[in-house]
C-alpha cells in the first residue's frame, strides 16, 4: 500500500464512528497528505502546517468553497461565535492550564522569540477569510486532542472538534480531487 492510498483510507474512515474519532482520521490524512504529497520538504507537522499557510493556491480555492457553501460558513460561524466568547488556547501537559497559541493570528515563520511574539487576537477567528486561523485552529484542535485538551463529555469541546471536522473535511475533499 502507497502513502496516497492510506490517506484516502483515513479520509474514507473519517466519515464513520462520533466526530471525535471523524476529526482524528480527517486529521491524520490531512496532514499526511501535507507532509508527503504537497510540502514534502517540511520535516515536522508545523512546518507543513506553516507552509500551508502561505498557500495562496489552497487558500483561494478553499476561501471560495466558505464563500460558496452554506453550510460550511454555518460551521466556520459557529467557531467564531464560540472562540469570541473564548478564545482558544493550547493545553499546557505539565498543569492542565489553558496557555496563548503562540502561532495565532500572524505570519510566525520569522518569530523566534515567544516572549515578544503579540498578536492581536489570538484563539479566535476574525472572518470568514482568515485563512491562516482557519488552519491554525485545525492544528491548535489535533494539538489539544493529542495531549488530553478536549473532553467528549464537554458541550464546547463537542462543538470545536465538530467544527473542526465539518471546516477541514471539505478541504481534504478538494485536494484529494
Amino acid at each position: 500500500m502507497d502513502y496516497e492510498q492510506l490517506i484516502r483510507n483515513w479520509h474514507v474512515q473519517a466519515g464513520n464512528e462520533d466526530y471525535f474519532s471523524r476529526y482524528v482520521f480527517e486529521y491524520l490524512a490531512f496532514i499526511a497528505y501535507l507532509k508527503r504529497v504537497k510540502f514534502t520538504n517540511k520535516n515536522t507537522d508545523s512546518g507543513a502546517v506553516r507552509a500551508l499557510k502561505d498557500s495562496e493556491d489552497i487558500r483561494d480555492i478553499y476561501i471560495a468553497e466558505v464563500a460558496n457553501n452554506a453550510s460550511l460558513q454555518k460551521a466556520w460561524l459557529d467557531i467564531k461565535a464560540e472562540l469570541d466568547l473564548r478564545p482558544l488556547g493550547e493545553v499546557d501537559e505539565n498543569t492542565d492550564q489553558v496557555r496563548t497559541i503562540w502561532y495565532w493570528d500572524c505570519d510566525c515563520q520569522n518569530v523566534r522569540n515567544r516572549q515578544t511574539h503579540i498578536c492581536e487576537q489570538q484563539g479566535q477567528i476574525r472572518n470568514l477569510e482568515d485563512w491562516r486561523n482557519m488552519v491554525e485552529f485545525w492544528h491548535s484542535i489535533r494539538n489539544n486532542f493529542f495531549h488530553g485538551g478536549k473532553d467528549p463529555h464537554d458541550d464546547r469541546d463537542q462543538l470545536l472538534v465538530r467544527g473542526g471536522f465539518e471546516t477541514l473535511r471539505p478541504l481534504m475533499e478538494r485536494l484529494l480531487k
